[in-house]
């Protein structure tokens, strides 16, 4: 396993081994962890609660920059309420031993994060991988198997995979069955910022509003903070507070990581041009995907995967990249075919834009 050690970071750059490189990496994709604003919010709230939270939220670690943090992010998403987690994995974990006993069948989607696979493995449900493609069989086997309730797990976007899921056939795939309990879980770590209006997120994007939904998601990406969330009805919340040890029994993110979350997204709230310029500069990067013969999804998604024969190919393209000034890592997930990835942010400008497209031109054009 290659590992790269930072030594500092911007918006838009990287230190590596003392050389600042154009970065095109991660998935800092609105540049909020370096905004001014969040920046402050974070040194005011360290200054004041000290670095860490120091215990579980039930005991004596529930700070006021906890809740403001959630009631902050479920007014953003349009939902009842949420619950924050020290971890974007732990989101998914929650939600779904909360709902432990009304989850019998259980379906994936195959692209899923393994967050989402992690999550299925601890309640005892039929679990089985599904092509989203056809919901039609998926609703058959969870009628199949679901007696008490089933369950459908997705992410909200599959960015590698220029894939955004029907998330509205998901809800249509749940079982009718009198008496069986229905729920659809997306993780949109890579939705938030993103995809809806403002950047609301998938579910807000795909205008659904229903008490099946429950979103879970990472804050560190798009917010630039850290730890995750599960959002959706009170009810839905109330359980994850109440009925799992991932919330109990666990010490929440510092405070001032929850403010600088806050922070950010207050400056997303007051800066929307901030996420029409990730749109603009994922559809030019779509636009260079197209150059370069890659299939891209018509709406645009700020990460590009540029696959190569080989991990040789890649890395050969990786140094490429890096004797230009430009860092984009070769990248594989679970021992899978790798592929070269290129991630926009709302910081990039035309410049940086096009100082990628002329590297990448001249490395893969045929000679």
């Amino acid at each position: 396993m290659v590992t790269r050690r930072i030594d500092a970071a911007t918006a838009t750059t990287l230190t590596i081994d003392g050389r600042e490189l154009l970065s095109f990496a991660g998935t800092s994709y609105l540049g909020l962890g370096h905004h001014p604003a969040v920046l402050d919010a974070v040194r005011e709230a360290l200054g004041r609660c000290g670095l860490t939270a120091g215990a579980s939220r039930v005991t004596s670690g529930n700070f006021a920059e906890h809740e403001a943090l959630e009631e902050a992010l479920a007014r953003f998403l349009g939902v009842e309420a949420v619950a924050i987690t020290p971890d974007g994995w732990l989101a998914d974990a929650a939600a779904l031993t909360a709902h432990f006993d009304e989850v019998d069948g259980l379906a994936l989607d195959e692209d899923s994060h393994a967050a989402l696979w992690s999550a299925a493995a601890l309640v005892s449900a039929h679990v089985w991988g599904f092509d989203s493609e056809d919901m039609t069989m998926t609703r058959a086997w969870l009628e199949e198997q679901a007696k008490v309730g089933a369950a459908i797990l997705t992410d909200g976007v599959f960015p590698m995979a220029q894939r955004i899921p029907d998330l509205a056939a998901m809800l249509a795939a749940l079982p009718s069955t009198p008496g069986v309990a229905g729920l659809v879980v997306v993780d949109d770590s890579h939705g938030l910022g993103m995809l809806g209006e403002g950047g609301r997120g998938s579910v807000r994007a795909a205008g659904l509003a229903d008490e099946r939904i429950v979103t879970t998601g990472s804050l560190a990406k798009s917010l630039g903070a850290a730890g995750g969330f599960v959002a959706g009805s009170f009810a839905r919340i109330e359980r994850v507070r109440s009925s799992g040890q991932i919330y109990d029994c666990t010490t929440p993110i510092p405070p001032a990581v929850a403010a600088g979350a806050r922070a950010a997204i207050e400056v997303l709230e007051q800066e929307p041009e901030r996420h029409a310029r990730l749109l603009a500069n994922a559809a030019q990067l779509g636009g260079l995907a197209r150059v370069l013969d890659i299939d891209v999804h018509p709406v645009p998604i700020p990460v590009l995967a540029v696959p190569l024969p080989d991990e040789s190919k890649g890395r050969a393209l990786e140094s490429a990249l890096q004797r230009a000034g430009i860092f984009a890592p070769w990248t594989t997930y679970d021992g899978g075919a790798g592929d070269l990835r290129i991630a926009v942010t709302s910081e990039h400008n035309s410049e940086d834009l096009a100082r990628l497209s002329a590297v990448l031109e001249s490395e893969l054009s045929p000679r």
